[in-house]
């Protein structure tokens, strides 16, 4: 199925991973994009909603023979037909991530902070999580420095915060950026830098952070006709960076 970009309707996207934060029951129905050329994120509908859907129906339409056939139903499917294959993801997830498989490592931090095949268990969730940040995953990278920032599950540190929302930030996290901005802006554990806050605001507000364009805007008022140069250029640098075409290692 060819995917669409909402903002800029360009067809350059590509899947993107599910933040922690971001994980409920609804979103397994959920996947989410990220376009490539205007860096806008979105969710659509994932195959597993067809799957389930075209399930229901072809339940729906059995259950209903079997019953004006025999009349007799012999109760719900036994948990084995839907827990075997939940712990086999997870088996197979815990084998990736111990090959340091960042992406494996950030999906097993969110098995083990939502339950799903695995007791639920937020000490191993942040261990995995800090782990798949260490080895580049942008999401965990962003999803990491938040919970230093606020505390939540981990002793609160502004300066490693600032570090990890930082390396996403930098990798094109638009929501990274944004919160970078923000503690730029503020000084939250950072010394107050008018310039730096609005390269980040200005980037997020470019990726499409709405709530982005007020403090850019703000930020930008305390700048200097040099300040502001300085910013522009160094927040293009970084666009152009993202930009550019990857070459496969020799």
């Amino acid at each position: 199925m060819i995917r669409k970009c909402p903002n800029c309707r360009g067809l350059n996207v590509r899947r993107s991973s599910i933040h922690v934060s971001e994980v409920t029951w609804q979103h397994i129905l959920l996947s989410p994009y990220r376009c490539r050329d205007c860096r806008k994120r979105f969710w659509v509908l994932s195959r597993n909603a067809h799957y389930l859907a075209g399930t229901v129906v072809v339940a729906i339409v059995t259950g209903a023979i079997a019953w004006s056939v025999s009349g007799i139903l012999d109760g719900p499917r036994p948990d084995s037909d839907w827990v075997a294959p939940v712990i086999g993801a997870f088996a197979d997830t815990v084998k990736l991530a111990e090959k340091n498989d960042p992406l494996a490592e950030y999906k097993l931090a969110q098995m083990y902070a939502q339950g799903y095949g695995v007791a639920r268990d937020g000490k191993a969730a942040r261990t995995w999580l800090e782990r798949a940040a260490e080895h580049g995953n942008a999401d965990a990278q962003y999803e990491f420095g938040l919970a230093l920032r606020d505390g939540r599950g981990i002793i609160q540190d502004f300066e490693r915060a600032a570090k990890w929302l930082r390396q996403a930030a930098a990798s094109g996290s638009t929501s990274a950026q944004y919160e970078l901005g923000r503690m730029y802006l503020a000084g939250t554990g950072l010394p107050v830098d008018s310039v730096k806050a609005y390269m980040w605001f200005n980037l997020a507000a470019a990726g499409g952070i709405e709530r982005a364009v007020s403090p850019r805007d703000a930020a930008l008022r305390a700048l200097s006709p040099a300040q502001i140069v300085e910013a522009q250029a160094e927040a293009r640098r970084l666009t152009e960076a993202w930009s550019r075409p990857t070459t496969a290692a020799k």
